[in-house]
């Protein structure tokens, strides 16, 4: 993780302006010569916020029979060196402990997560191709480093953006869980952003 590019978009990632974070970290990509990293220019995820909506729809209503669910927590999977498969898997909590980035310890009580409820987990898919780049990448310095993490910052905001784009989704078709509060960010990383029902 560039902890300087994140700095730049983090901002606007916390204000859900998703479209122009990618817009800041596209212009960026797009100043170094072409490596295989560019290829997530324009690769937009949100198509898929119906079927995501729809499956965090079916994690509610299997975990609301066990516990009264408050909120929910989404991670993206550790996907820069879990190149095999990116996927989010989603946590239902009987709390919302709120948005405090120095103190998220209620995240650590899991009750119940989808993987497990519904044995399948979210898979990302069309990003096949940097996912072998991202497989394949040795380097640490140069213009092939900043291509792979500005292209790691548009993955994340990528993935924010449909989470976001579910929960609007989840409210536009009447699911019983649009009106609860969400909280996304990639594994092992201390940003967290939160989508409260609209």
């Amino acid at each position: 993780m560039n902890f300087e590019f994140a700095e730049k978009l983090n901002p606007l990632l916390a204000q859900l302006e998703f479209a122009k974070a990618i817009d800041l970290a596209e212009v960026e990509l797009r100043k170094l010569p072409a490596t295989e990293f560019q290829e997530v220019l324009g690769k937009s995820l949100v198509s898929h916020a119906d079927s995501l909506a729809n499956w965090i729809e079916e994690f509610f209503q299997k975990s609301s029979v066990k516990i009264n669910v408050k909120s929910f927590y989404v991670e993206l999977n550790e996907f820069d060196i879990n190149t095999e498969q990116w996927y989010l898997d989603c946590f239902a909590f009987s709390e919302d402990g709120g948005l405090d980035l120095d103190d998220m310890e209620w995240l650590c009580d899991l009750e119940t997560n989808a993987k497990d409820v519904l044995g399948t987990i979210f898979l990302i898919e069309g990003y096949e191709k940097l996912q072998s780049a991202f497989e394949a990448i040795e380097t640490d310095e140069g213009n092939l480093q900043n291509a792979k993490d500005w292209c790691e910052q548009i993955i994340i905001a990528r993935f924010m953006e449909l989470v976001r784009e579910a929960h609007l989704s989840a409210k536009k078709l009447n699911l019983d869980w649009a009106s609860i509060p969400i909280y996304f960010t990639e594994h092992a990383y201390d940003f967290i952003v939160k989508s409260e029902p609209s």
